[in-house]
């Protein structure tokens, strides 16, 4: 009987992988590699596309199960998994997961009112309430800024933006300092605890930090706006790095899916193999929706929710479209557990999915900075079919090709918004005013104030080619590799905005905020050298004015233009609002606000770095906060009318509904 089902179970597989290979092409990845297990059975495999697209001195050939890739934040399970070996148990226990991080690192602080309640298991479940932004530590070109000494100085920095144990807030930092923690209790390094813990125990062959590129392994890619695959370095960015325990293991289909049995064999009670407390790391830590349901919740390392439901929160899709607008995965007559967690690497994204009812595991693994989540569409994809998921009339066949349509809309919306950024900033671009003084910008600036002394600066200073009108250079580091062009906006505010393939050359999550690319320089016209500051990188999701950094300067007051740098202070700073910055506007255009204001209930995705966009949540105007008729507010992207949220006059391309009765805001952001 089972034979005859698992036959009905392939043959809906094989049904699907053309809709498989339309959705890897309209998403700019090269290849992918699925497996699935069912009833503790690897039943299929499949590789779709070629791992080594666009390289004339590679082979073009279909990835297989055993072929590695790079797998994201699905590390952080197999963080976890290493951290409760080395823990013990009972009277002989080196620490419990309760543990205050202060008693676990030496040296360790973060914001006063947290730092001594923050627990391992906080930073575990993204439950601190600290921000995940990590623009200290990268800015492109698979090169990490910070080094893991610095990590602790980094961390004392983030700023609180939710709230304690209640916001879930996606956070790399936390995993690394869980890699701190690892290595302190075991004397050994994260390569070491995961094979002598993990992957030697499980069998896991393939699953390391330290991938053979020679061998059967996937490069790098990231998509370009026309869909073609451009190649990234040969390099393995993670390694030895400050977010290695955060993204940094590489695997393959078959040894994930030897993992998610594994786990779901350990989640039995007469369970006696190497895993250890695997019920308490899936179990539920913190609500990804708040207020709180039944279900939707993050345990260590894994997204825990019952379908049918909206799966994927914790990746790209989940950015790209309002919670209603995601599909929703299931049959309201099978309801199902379902644990899956999602990786956004550098030129890699790949899902897991389990579902212990059936022990069944589904696992997908890409080799690109993709158009959209490609991963999470592909796995829902086979998910459906593998259970025939039908519901309303619809067959599963007709489910499955719903998704060809998402991720259409997915890469339109996500190619949109950055236009719809690169335009708004040049709409807001004087065109009439004079251009500066350069030479009052050009200086070192650090992170401003006390106590942590850090090693986080930018450069300002001229190109090395020819000087072009209005422009300087933003060197991140001093590094000549992490170079920006600067470009003069109007007074003291200048922007280096890059355009969407402009980012993904440079292997950067996709950024379509455009306060993210404004230097504002503060000036003190009666001192020498003008410039005392500047404010980068505010987040529009978030009150405040973003990042200061302080002109570094000597005892006589100039810009102290070393090419030496020792160590330097630095602090992010999100208490003061900046004039000049994002406001937004009640739909009938009138209410001016500033935007400040508390952080949404929405997430803040990994693959944004760590920092919320201005795409779902917009703020209220405070001056209308009490009047119950308003329309719903919309952000304006620009002073004029001919982009952002549009005229009165403009229809939506999405819902078709004119600007003042949209809701969605989607189809005008390509206008």
């Amino acid at each position: 009987m089972f034979r005859l089902q698992e036959e009905d179970i392939r043959v809906r597989l094989q049904s699907v992988i053309p809709i498989v290979d339309e959705i890897l092409k309209i998403s700019g990845a090269p290849s992918a590699s699925v497996g699935i297990l069912h009833e503790n059975n690897i039943i299929f495999t499949k590789g779709h596309g070629t791992v080594a697209a666009n390289e004339p001195s590679y082979k073009q050939r279909p990835p297989g199960p055993n072929t590695i890739y790079g797998i994201g934040s699905m590390t952080k399970s197999f963080v976890v998994a290493s951290l409760a070996k080395i823990r013990g148990e009972g009277r002989e226990a080196k620490f419990e997961w309760s543990t205050p991080m202060k008693d676990l690192l030496e040296d360790f602080e973060t914001d006063n009112k947290i730092a001594h309640l923050a627990t391992l298991s906080d930073f575990l479940s993204h439950r601190t309430g600290l921000s995940g932004d990590m623009s200290i530590a990268y800015q492109g070109d698979l090169k990490f800024l910070l080094t893991k000494p610095e990590l602790l100085r980094a961390v004392a920095t983030l700023e609180k933006v939710g709230q304690f144990r209640s916001d879930w807030i996606y956070n790399n930092w936390g995993y690394s300092l869980a890699g701190l923690v690892l290595e302190r209790f075991s004397g050994m390094s994260f390569e070491d605890c995961l094979r002598e813990y993990v992957a030697d125990p499980l069998s896991l062959h393939s699953t390391t930090t330290r991938p053979d590129i020679h061998g059967d392994f996937a490069f790098a890619h990231a998509a370009l706006d026309n869909n073609d695959i451009y190649p990234l370095p040969e390099e393995n960015p993670f390694k030895e790095s400050i977010f290695e325990t955060a993204g940094g293991i590489y695997s393959s289909v078959n040894d994930l899916l030897a993992w998610a049995k594994a786990i779901l064999a350990a989640e039995h009670k007469s369970y006696a193999g190497p895993l250890k407390e695997v019920p308490t790391i899936l179990s539920n830590q913190v609500p990804l929706d708040n207020p709180s349901r039944d279900h939707r919740f993050y345990g260590f390392g894994w997204v825990r929710t019952a379908l049918p439901d909206v799966v994927g929160l914790q990746g790209d899709n989940a950015e790209l479209f309002k919670r209603d607008q995601l599909p929703i995965l299931g049959s309201r007559s099978q309801p199902m557990m379902t644990y899956y967690h999602q990786g956004a690497g550098l030129g890699y994204y790949s899902a897991i999915f389990m579902f212990p009812d059936t022990n069944s595991s589904v696992v997908v693994l890409t080799n690109s900075m993709p158009l959209n989540d490609v991963a999470d569409w592909i796995a829902q994809v086979y998910i459906t079919a593998l259970f025939g998921f039908e519901d309303g009339g619809t067959t599963y066949h007709e489910a499955a090709k719903r998704y060809l349509g998402l991720a259409k809309r997915s890469r339109d919306r996500k190619l949109g918004l950055v236009k719809t950024m690169m335009t708004a900033l040049d709409n807001e671009r004087s065109m009439t005013c004079s251009y500066p003084h350069l030479d009052s910008y050009i200086g070192q600036y650090h992170n401003s104030n006390t106590g942590w002394p850090g090693n986080f600066f930018i450069d300002i200073c001229y190109p090395e080619e020819e000087k072009k009108r209005g422009c300087l250079e933003l060197r991140f580091q001093g590094r000549k590799s992490q170079a920006y062009e600067l470009r003069h906006m109007k007074d003291d505010t200048f922007e280096w905005a890059l355009d969407y393939n402009q980012q993904a050359k440079r292997a950067r999550f996709t950024i379509w905020d455009p306060e993210y690319f404004k230097i504002y320089f503060n000036l003190d016209r009666t001192r020498p050298g003008g410039t005392v500051s500047l404010n980068w990188a505010r987040d529009s999701g978030l009150p405040g004015r973003g990042m200061v950094l302080t002109r570094r300067e000597n005892q006589g007051g100039r810009a102290k233009l070393s090419k030496r740098h020792g160590a330097i202070p630095f602090q992010t700073s999100f208490r003061k609002f900046f004039p000049g910055a994002w406001c937004f506007v009640t739909s009938d255009m009138s209410g001016m606000s500033s935007g400040a204001g508390t952080k949404s209930n929405d997430h803040f995705a990994e693959s944004t770095g760590g920092r919320s966009q201005p795409w779902k949540s917009y703020q209220k105007d405070p001056k209308s906060s009490n009047n119950k008729n308003r329309k719903p507010d919309y952000l304006v992207v620009q002073s004029g009318s001919n982009s952002g949220s549009g005229s009165q006059d403009d229809v939506c391309k999405e819902c078709g509904k004119r600007s003042g009765q949209c809701e969605c805001g989607v189809g005008f952001i390509a206008a």
